[in-house]
């Protein structure tokens, strides 16, 4: 193959040019990474622990709502929130007043790859908006 000579020669040039941009790059945005896979953890745990929870109830369930850009999930026991996972100073009643029960997720539904999507928008159009208050 002809070409490969060339092809290696042109990728090191580039590497050499834009090498040191890159580890820059690289390093700057490690941090936020970090962050953000630390907060997609922290919620996924916290989902868990208030699934977890409402397994343990009579008719138990669970709503997603934002505290500023914080995700928190509430366990419901019938119509009645009787906790929240992660543990937030503000009261349940403050938490759920405005969020739709609606959209509350039983233990034993199965939730779909759609759902999964639409929440993935919610959150995406929420994080550009940091200054409006939920």
């Amino acid at each position: 193959m002809a070409g490969k000579g060339k092809l290696v020669t042109q990728g090191v040039k580039l590497g050499i040019k834009y090498g040191p941009q890159i580890w820059v790059a690289t390093q700057a945005l490690r941090e936020p990474a970090k962050e953000a896979a630390n907060k997609a953890i922290s919620s996924e745990r916290a989902r868990r622990q208030a699934m977890a929870h409402a397994k343990s109830l009579a008719d138990g369930s669970i709503l997603k709502v934002y505290k500023g850009d914080v995700a928190h999930w509430v366990v419901f026991s019938s119509d009645e929130a009787v906790g929240v996972h992660p543990h937030t100073d503000m009261l349940l009643s403050d938490l759920v007043e405005r969020a739709d029960l609606t959209k509350r997720i039983r233990p034993d539904d199965k939730v779909k790859a759609t759902d999964r999507a639409k929440d993935a928008a919610t959150a995406a159009l929420r994080r550009a908006k940091p200054n409006q208050i939920n």
